[in-house]
């Protein structure tokens, strides 16, 4: 009798960490209407996202405790409130339940969780943490958006499947610029973190590439990072990329271009090209890779474990530390 011995494939779902707390994009601003209900998935839940009456963006848990219809299907804003489609309960932007037509008495009970939500840069955001607690820190401010010495923005979206680690990790390994991306001359980077201990910039300084530039990368959380790429006087271009985690194996890009009027017949087009091809060639790796949870670096990997290192703040369970 033979034993069939058979190797163990690591399994995503098992090395998988959870989700980080940050700021993450959930819609763009000009997607959500005024009276307008959408359904969004993210972080692997179901939420209903509304914009009441007087202009303000509301995030909340998507099921009714009542008998659980979902709030962001056929949902509808009245005034300040939302109504449930299934019996007509409105909740408030507290969460609250504020009437039930066919009671005059309301459970202490009836409520749902209203999630922080600020809108920035042509964006709603949430303030994702896994227990509901207030932002630790603010959202960027892009000044260059509402210049007039910059173009209108440029928008792409792609979904790719990869946790948003993962993601964010690849700004921190240059070697993989020359294999996966084929770039044999990646300039040299330097990775550091502020005092603080909670941003982390990227910088590069190619002056010896066909267009030489200056590259500054500030990533303030995995899944927004603003990139200011400077090819010399009035000469300049803003990146900016926030995320949407919809579970742990599948993460929505945003991506918002601007440039300086100066160079819009020389940039833009052809970078929003480069963006889009960048991530093709990184989707099958994406596709096929498993997170390592404790990966073996070697000597030359010091950004790798430095951004390791950097991650484990935004994880509040210690059990998902990277």
């Amino acid at each position: 009798m033979t034993t069939k011995i058979v190797e163990a494939c690591e399994s995503k779902t098992n090395t998988t960490p959870d989700f980080p707390m940050g700021w993450y994009s959930v819609a763009r601003s000009q997607e959500l209407l005024v009276g307008e209900v959408k359904r969004v998935h993210a972080f692997d839940r179901e939420f209903a996202l509304y914009r009441t009456r007087s202009g303000k963006a509301v995030l909340q848990d998507a099921f009714c405790p009542h008998l659980g219809a979902h709030l962001g299907v056929e949902g509808r804003v009245i005034g300040e409130s939302l109504r449930c489609p299934f019996h007509g309960w409105r909740f408030d932007t507290t969460g609250q339940c504020v009437e039930i037509p066919y009671c005059d008495e309301i459970p202490e009970r009836a409520r749902i969780r209203t999630w922080h939500t600020e809108e920035q840069n042509g964006e709603v955001y949430i303030w994702f943490h896994p227990q509901n607690l207030a932002p630790k820190w603010e959202l960027p401010v892009l000044t260059e958006l509402d210049d007039d010495n910059w173009t209108a923005p440029r928008y792409a979206e792609f979904e790719v499947p990869a946790h948003i680690q993962d993601i964010a990790e690849n700004s921190c390994d240059p070697v993989h610029f020359q294999y996966v991306h084929r770039q044999p001359d990646v300039p040299a980077s330097e990775v550091t973190i502020d005092d603080d201990g909670r941003t982390l910039h990227l910088r590069a300084d190619a002056d010896q590439a066909a267009v030489p530039h200056k590259l500054h990368a500030m990533v303030l959380n995995p899944g927004l990072a603003v990139v200011r790429t400077s090819y010399g006087p009035g000469a300049e271009m803003l990146v900016y990329n926030s995320a949407q985690p919809i579970d742990k194996h599948t993460t929505l890009l945003r991506w918002t271009l601007s440039v300086r009027r100066e160079i819009e017949d020389l940039a833009g087009d052809d970078v929003m090209k480069g963006i889009i091809a960048g991530i093709q060639d990184d989707y099958p790796i994406w596709a096929n890779k498993v997170h390592k949870h404790k990966p073996v670096f070697c000597r030359e990997d010091k950004t790798l474990v430095l951004y390791r290192k950097w991650v484990r703040q935004f994880y509040i369970d210690v059990r998902d530390i990277a």
